[in-house]
């Protein structure tokens, strides 16, 4: 089955433009659309979590190009995979 979304937790450098970022993961074969969400800003890096959608979404090429702007994923937070999509609900476990 193909997978179809996933969001990820990211380190990218600080001096990276996160425009820029955007444009290059959603130009990845397979990407329909990308969405970055800052979390936290310090000296050196940004953490950001990155939700990506696509019809056959390959990780390996994600990963690819965050680490060719000096990136890093630091976990794989959702992963979507089948002929459609489900919306997730909340849990009251994620509530806390």
């Amino acid at each position: 089955m193909p997978i179809r979304r996933i969001v990820v937790d990211m380190l990218i450098p600080h001096n990276l433009d996160v425009l820029d970022f955007a444009e290059k993961i959603a130009q990845v074969e397979q990407v329909d659309g990308a969405n970055v969400h800052v979390l936290e800003v310090d000296e050196n890096t940004k953490t950001i979590e990155v939700t990506i959608e696509g019809k056959s979404l390959s990780f390996k090429a994600i990963k690819k190009v965050v680490e060719e702007f000096g990136g890093s994923v630091h976990s794989i937070d959702m992963v979507s995979a089948g002929s459609r999509l489900i919306e997730s609900k909340v849990t009251e476990r994620e509530e806390e």
